[in-house]
């Protein structure tokens, strides 16, 4: 399932700016739409990388924080295909703040508040077994 669609992407930047942005000719009246598929499909791969150890994928409904964090990321690409034009602070920051999150996703410190999801365990998670216990609270009592 797509996190974001190209109306999602639509919303963030103005028609004329996507249009700069993703098409290669100078003449170009509408966007290119194959270079913004890349953009999100980029922007999803790489949030899938930072959900992938904690939640089942792909997920069944995507949240508006997923959702807003693709579009930040994939506006983010799309900049980046202009190195002539410096970055603009906005698009840096964003890009900068949606890291964090994702990352704070990924630790679990923010959850995506998903009801049929559920935390998928860590990788390398150590299980432990004991023998069964031979003296109880009964036999040690004899011993005072």
């Amino acid at each position: 399932m797509r996190y974001c669609t190209r109306d999602d992407l639509g919303n963030a930047i103005p028609l004329m700016t996507l249009t700069q942005l993703s098409n290669d000719d100078p003449a170009a009246l509408q966007p290119n739409e194959s270079v913004i598929n890349d953009s999100v499909r980029q922007a999803e791969e790489l949030a899938d990388g930072y959900l992938r150890g904690r939640y089942s994928l792909p997920l069944a409904q995507v949240p508006t924080v997923l959702r807003d964090a693709v579009v930040y990321l994939a506006r983010h690409w799309l900049y980046l295909r202009r190195p002539e034009g410096a970055l603009p602070d906005a698009v840096k920051d964003s890009r900068k703040d949606t890291l964090k999150l994702l990352e704070s996703i990924r630790d679990g410190v923010v959850t995506l508040g998903l009801t049929t999801g559920h935390a998928v365990p860590e990788p390398g998670e150590i299980r432990v077994r004991a023998r069964r216990q031979r003296f109880g609270a009964a036999s040690w009592a004899r011993y005072q």
